[in-house]
């Protein structure tokens, strides 16, 4: 089962989604702080940094067996909700 923790700081996003061992944690920071999130060019920006954090944080399909494609799918599923409640707190502040 996954837990993911998202919290925004002034710097970026960090993201930390672990698995039932702690030797599985990851975390990775997507800054922000450069981007109008105001504007579609921002927001696009921001998703492909999401995207790529996403990736180095739950893994890549290319390769993965069965049971690897459902971990990191459960994985995705859950940074993605976290991210996005996150996000709309951290847009809400401002």
């Amino acid at each position: 089962m996954y837990k993911c923790i998202i919290a925004f700081a002034a710097a970026g996003l960090i993201a930390t989604p672990a698995l039932a061992a702690p030797e599985f944690e990851h975390s990775v920071v997507v800054r922000h702080g450069d981007l109008d999130l105001k504007s579609a060019a921002g927001r696009a920006v921001l998703d492909r940094r999401i995207a790529a954090a996403t990736e180095r944080v739950c893994g890549s399909y290319a390769g993965a067996d069965v049971t690897e494609d459902q971990e990191i799918k459960r994985c995705r599923a859950v940074v993605a909700r976290d991210v996005g409640r996150q996000l709309r707190v951290q847009l809400a502040r401002r």
